[in-house]
C-alpha cells in the first residue's frame, strides 16, 4: 500500500467513526423513540406522547383473577452441618499402596487438594537429598487455588407445563448454603458419597443429586465392580435422582481443574486443554489464558468466555510441561452429551497478575423421572505426561498427544515420529550408562556418526569456497555489472556447486528440530541430574536438573534489568528480560551453558568462508552474525540444560570434525579454471588441470561406485608419468 493510499484509507475510517460517534447525538431529533407511559395514580388514562393516539380509558378495575404464584427454587440441604475439615481418600505416604491423595470438601463437593502419592517425581530438585518418607509429594491440584475441582456451578430444572428452565442453582463453594452431606464413606477403596437436595418455595424437596469420588489401591485394582483400574486414576459418579413428578428435565455445567500450580520456570505452560470428537478421531484443543478475550456486549463482571469447536466433548483437564488432570466421561455415556467452553481468571503469582485459563463441561438436558435415576461417570487421570503410561491406557481418546515432541515456538506437525524415536534412544543409552546426562553425549555421538557423510559433504564444500575464493572475488569485480556473464564464469570454476554445498545442512533441520523437542518435554528428564551433588559445593544445583537451566550460580532474591520504567524503552528492556528468565519473573540464576551456546556459534562463524573485508554486504554479514552469537545466548539461557549440553557438545564434536577434513582438503591444490582463457599458475603441478577438469556425469558414478566397492579409481595416468 503506498502512502497516498494509506492517508486516503485513515481519512476515511476517522470520517466513519466520526459519524457513528455523532449519529448517537443527532438521531433523537429526527427519530425521536417511544416512551413509556408514567403510571397513573388514577385509573384515568396515561398522556400519550406526541404524535402518538392516546389509548381509551382503563376500565374500572375489578377482582383480579386468581393465578397461582410462580415461587422460585431454593437450594437447601437438610441436616448438613458444615464439616470441620475436608475427607481425605487414599494417602500420600510413601509407603501406601495408593497413587492418589485426593481431599473433598464437603462445602460445594469439590476436589480441594490432590497429590500424587508415589515419589517417583519429586516435587523440587532438592528433595532428592531427603529420605523418602520425608519428601514432598507432587502436588496437582493446590489448596490455595482459586477454585476446587469438579464442583457444579449451575444446576437448571424445567418442571412440567413450564415454558422455561427455572433459574440456575449454584451448588459450588460459592453458595454459603451449598454444604453437601456425607453420606457414606468406605477405606478400601477409598471412596465418598455425598448428596445435596434441590428443594422448592415451599420446602419439598424436587431433586437429589449424589456425588461419590472413588481413589483405588494398588493391590485390589478391582475392587469396585471388577474393573482394572490404571495408575493415576480416580472415578467419579454424578446421580439426579427426582423427588418429585413435576421434575421433566436437568442440566448442569461440571467445574474442570483448575490450573496446575507453577513450577518455577516452567510456570508459562499451564494450559486449559479439551478433546471432541471429529470423526473417529479426537482433535486436541490447547488454550492459553491470554488467548481468551472478553466478547463484544457481555455484561459487567462476567468472565472472559471462549467456547470450544466441537458437539461431542471426549475429555476436558489441565496440563503444564510435565503433568496433567483430565476428567473423561464414561465411553457409556450419550454421543453428544456434553459441550465445553474454557473462560479466563487471574491469578497474582510473583508479584503480577497472570492470567490463567481454566475449563467446564456443560451438559445437553437430561429428561428425569421419579425413580429413574440419571447417572454420568467419569474417569479422572492426574499423573505425569509419560508417552508409555498414556498409549497404553488412553491412545482412543488421544491423549499421548498432550506430549508435544517436536516444535519450535509453536508445534510442526509430521516430526512427532522422529521426536520420539530420538527420545527412545535417550532411553536405551540411560538404561546402559544410567545418566540422562552421558545418555545425551551419547546420543550426539551416534547422531553425528550417522550424519558424517553430510557433515563431509558440506565441510567440503565449505574448504573449496575458502580455496576459490580469490577467483570468485575477482570474478564479481570483473563482471559486477553482468550478472548472467557473472553466473557463467562462476560455472566454469564450480563455484555454484560449492555454494550449493551449504544445502545438505538443511536436511539436518527436522532432526534439530525433533531433538529440541523431544529433550523439552520428555518427562524422563525432569530433575535428572547430570553431575552427582558430591562433587558441587553445599548448595549448589549445578546441572542437577537437565529440564532447568543449569543454575552455575543461584541466589533468592530476583534481580530485575533496570530501566523498565523508561517509557518505550522499557518496554524492551522488559521483553528482553522477559526472554532471559522465559518469563517466569526477576532473574535468579546464573547459568553458563547458554554462554558456551553463544560462544560456539561465533566459533561456527568463525570457521565458515568469508567475503573479502573491503566487501560492504560482508560488513553488515559480520554484524549480524555476532549480533545473532549474543542473540542465541540470551534466547538459550532459559531453556532446559539438556538442550544447551547437547548443543555445546555437538559443536564441540562439529568443531573437531571441520578441523580435521579442513586440514586434510586444504593440502589439496585448489580448482584451476576450466575454458580456453584459464591458464594454470606457474607452480601449479602438472595432474591439477585434470584434477580440475569438469568430469563426465558416467566417469563420476563410476568413481563412486568403485570408492564403495574400496578400490582406487583410476589415475588418469599421472602417476605414470610422475615415475617415468
Amino acid at each position: 500500500m503506498d502512502r497516498d493510499t494509506l492517508t486516503r484509507t485513515l481519512i476515511a475510517g476517522l470520517i466513519a467513526v466520526g459519524l457513528m460517534v455523532g449519529w448517537q447525538y443527532v438521531s433523537p431529533y429526527f427519530f425521536p423513540s417511544e416512551k413509556p407511559a408514567p403510571p397513573a395514580p388514577a385509573p384515568a388514562a396515561p398522556k400519550a406522547p406526541a404524535g402518538e393516539k392516546a389509548p381509551s380509558p382503563a376500565p374500572t378495575p375489578g377482582p383480579a383473577p386468581e393465578t397461582p404464584a410462580v415461587k422460585p427454587l431454593a437450594l437447601q440441604v437438610a441436616g448438613a452441618p458444615a464439616p470441620a475439615a475436608p475427607v481425605v481418600l487414599g494417602s500420600a505416604a510413601y509407603e501406601t499402596l495408593f497413587d492418589l491423595e485426593a481431599a473433598v470438601d464437603a462445602r460445594g463437593a469439590g476436589l480441594r487438594h490432590l497429590v500424587l502419592s508415589r515419589h517417583d517425581f519429586l516435587r523440587t530438585v532438592n528433595d532428592r537429598a531427603l529420605p523418602m518418607d520425608e519428601r514432598a509429594p507432587m502436588v496437582l491440584v493446590e489448596p490455595e487455588a482459586p477454585y476446587p475441582a469438579f464442583t457444579i456451578p449451575q444446576l437448571r430444572l424445567r418442571l412440567k407445563g413450564a415454558d422455561r428452565w427455572e433459574v440456575p442453582l449454584d451448588l459450588s463453594e460459592k453458595n454459603p448454603a451449598a454444604v453437601w452431606k456425607v453420606e457414606s464413606q468406605t477405606a478400601n477403596p477409598a471412596s465418598v458419597t455425598l448428596s445435596a437436595e434441590v428443594q422448592d418455595g415451599d420446602g419439598r424437596p424436587l431433586l437429589k443429586v449424589l456425588k461419590t469420588l472413588t481413589v483405588y489401591a494398588r493391590d485390589k485394582p478391582a475392587a469396585a465392580g471388577g474393573e482394572n483400574v490404571p495408575q493415576y486414576e480416580m472415578r467419579m459418579k454424578l446421580e439426579f435422582v427426582a423427588a418429585d413428578d413435576r421434575v421433566e428435565k436437568v442440566s448442569y455445567s461440571l467445574q474442570g481443574p483448575p490450573a496446575l500450580p507453577p513450577e518455577g520456570i516452567r510456570g508459562e505452560s499451564r494450559l486449559a486443554v479439551a478433546g471432541t470428537w471429529s470423526g473417529a478421531q479426537v482433535e486436541v484443543h490447547q488454550i492459553a489464558g491470554k488467548d481468551i478475550k472478553k466478547a463484544d456486549g457481555a455484561p459487567p463482571g462476567q468472565e472472559p468466555r471462549k467456547p470450544i469447536p466441537g458437539n461431542e466433548v471426549a475429555w476436558i483437564g489441565e496440563v503444564d510441561k510435565y503433568f496433567a488432570v483430565i476428567l473423561i466421561p464414561d465411553s457409556s455415556l450419550p454421543k453428544g452429551l456434553f459441550a465445553a467452553e474454557a473462560f479466563q481468571y487471574t491469578v497474582t503469582e510473583g508479584g503480577k497478575d497472570v492470567p490463567l485459563a481454566g475449563v467446564r463441561l456443560l451438559s445437553k438436558e437430561l429428561p428425569v423421572a421419579a425413580g429413574r435415576p440419571v447417572v454420568n461417570e467419569f474417569a479422572v487421570f492426574a499423573g505425569a505426561k509419560d508417552h508409555e503410561y498414556l498409549d497404553k491406557y488412553y491412545r482412543a481418546i488421544a491423549l499421548p498427544d498432550l506430549i508435544v515432541w517436536a516444535s519450535c515456538c509453536v508445534p510442526i506437525p509430521g516430526l512427532q515420529p522422529i521426536g520420539r524415536f530420538l527420545v527412545t534412544v535417550l532411553d536405551a543409552f540411560h538404561a546402559l550408562v544410567g545418566n540422562y546426562g552421558i545418555a545425551i553425549i551419547l546420543l550426539v555421538i551416534v547422531l553425528r556418526v550417522l550424519l558424517l557423510p553430510i557433515s563431509r559433504w558440506s565441510a567440503k564444500s565449505m574448504v573449496g569456497m575458502q580455496k576459490m575464493a580469490p577467483k570468485m572475488q575477482k570474478i564479481r569485480e570483473e563482471f559486477a555489472n553482468d550478472p548472467k556473464r557473472m553466473q557463467e564464469e562462476m560455472a566454469k570454476i564450480g563455484g555454484l556447486k560449492q555454494m550449493g554445498g551449504c544445502l545438505p545442512m538443511f536436511l539436518q533441520m527436522p532432526i534439530w528440530i525433533g531433538l529440541y523437542g523431544s529433550l523439552n518435554a520428555a518427562i524422563q528428564l525432569r530433575h535428572a541430574a547430570f553431575l552427582p551433588a558430591s562433587w558441587l559445593p553445599a548448595g549448589s544445583d549445578f546441572l542437577q536438573d537437565l529440564s532447568a537451566p543449569d543454575a552455575l550460580l543461584h541466589w533468592q532474591t530476583p534481580v530485575n534489568l533496570p530501566g523498565q520504567d523508561i517509557p518505550l524503552l522499557g518496554w524492551a528492556i522488559g521483553g528482553l528480560q522477559g526472554m532471559v528468565t522465559g518469563g517466569a519473573g526477576g532473574i535468579t540464576t546464573f547459568n553458563v551453558l547458554p554462554i558456551l551456546v553463544g560462544v560456539a556459534f561465533y566459533l561456527q562463524q568463525k570457521m565458515t568462508p568469508q567475503p573479502p573485508a573491503a566487501n560492504p554486504q560482508a560488513d553488515q554479514q559480520r554484524k549480524m552474525m555476532n549480533f545473532m552469537m549474543i542473540f542465541m545466548a540470551l534466547m538459550m539461557y532459559s531453556v532446559p540444560s539438556g538442550l544447551s549440553l547437547y548443543i555445546v557438545t555437538s559443536s564441540v564434536l562439529g568443531f573437531f570434525e571441520y578441523k580435521y577434513f579442513r586440514k586434510k582438503w586444504m593440502q589439496a591444490p585448489a580448482p584451476a579454471l576450466a575454458g580456453p582463457s584459464a591458464a594454470p599458475p606457474p607452480d601449479a603441478k602438472e595432474h591439477s588441470q585434470v584434477r580440475g577438469r569438469e568430469k563426465p556425469l558416467a566417469e563420476r558414478v563410476e568413481s563412486w561406485v568403485k570408492r564403495l566397492a574400496g578400490e582406487k579409481p583410476a589415475d588418469q595416468g599421472w602417476k605414470k608419468r610422475k615415475k617415468k
